[in-house]
């Protein structure tokens, strides 16, 4: 004779995927969010300053409130685009890593630095222009 099966299953637990980091930044719309979603792609406060022509002390309290002027907003927003650009085809930290190297289509400055006097235009174009696989 066979045991009598229960017509109750054990429900499993649904595991859903993390998301990944450019996941995270994409999706990222609070500005601290968007600080702390930057960190994994080796974008640090002190860079994230940098680039908005910030002081490292706003871009701590951005993070903790969320509090921010609309100017930084914008270029706070614009370094999410790049990164979201160079997340394409970098490993993590290599995004970082681009926007300190001296760059060929920026006369050999920094994308960092290009950021941080507001053009961002030049910065997007070279970020496209490494995704797209042309030497810098």
């Amino acid at each position: 004779r066979m045991p009598a099966m229960s017509t109750k299953t054990a429900a499993r637990p649904i595991r859903r995927k993390r998301p990944t980091p450019g996941q995270v930044l994409e999706q990222a719309v609070e500005i601290g969010k968007v600080v702390s979603a930057l960190r994994p792609f080796g974008v640090k406060q002190r860079m994230i300053a940098q680039a908005t022509g910030a002081a490292e002390r706003s871009v701590r309290n951005w993070k903790r409130t969320s509090v921010i002027g609309p100017t930084y907003e914008k270029r706070l927003r614009d370094l999410q685009q790049i990164a979201l650009i160079l997340e394409e085809t970098l490993v993590l930290h290599g995004v970082g890593q681009w926007l300190n190297a001296p760059n060929r289509l920026l006369q050999h400055r920094r994308p960092i630095d290009v950021l941080g006097e507001g053009d961002v235009e030049r910065v997007r174009k070279a970020a496209l222009a490494f995704v797209e696989g042309v030497y810098v």
